[in-house]
């Protein structure tokens, strides 16, 4: 029996056949996977508001690759390096290569990442706030990540990674 099948619905089908096998062929070992979750800081309504994501490997959770976007209408950032303190005591880290410059939206983005131990916002408890210093080409951009019993977003997902 010969089906007449119209070539419209063949190229339906063929592209149906390739996304699925596509599928099928990408899956990966979860174990060796990077997971990532994203969060802002604390930032006035005026500031400009970094946007970070957290990702790590599940095999290997003694690392942390935090990766800084900056997001500004008139300017380009070079992120040059990143320091958290709790006034008391800080941790800098110096970026890992030149910082990405792309166009989103109507906005300059800049990007730019660092690697962090695991245990970075353990080290800095004990005090009434932590501070994010993004040192740019522009300046610093100064951020709360934790101020006076107020938690920024990110903060949870720093949390996460110690379940």
């Amino acid at each position: 029996m010969i089906m007449n099948v119209s070539p419209k619905k063949w190229l339906l089908m063929g592209l149906g056949a390739m996304f699925l096998s596509g599928c099928a062929t990408t899956a990966t070992d979860p174990s060796r996977q990077n997971v990532g979750t994203t969060g802002l800081l604390i930032c006035a309504k005026n500031e400009l508001c970094p946007v970070v994501t957290v990702s790590w490997n599940e095999s290997n959770k003694e690392l942390l690759k935090l990766k800084i976007h900056l997001s500004s209408t008139y300017n380009k950032y070079d992120i040059q390096k990143v320091e958290f303190t709790n006034e008391q005591k800080s941790q800098s880290f110096a970026v890992t290569g030149s910082t990405e410059h792309d166009h989103v939206l109507g906005a300059n983005r800049s990007t730019n990442y660092i690697l962090a131990p695991v245990n970075l916002m353990g080290s800095l408890k004990g005090t009434s706030s932590i501070k994010m210093n993004i040192y740019t080409d522009k300046g610093i951009i100064s951020r709360y990540v934790y101020k006076d019993g107020v938690s920024a977003p990110i903060l949870g997902e720093f949390q996460k990674v110690y379940q």
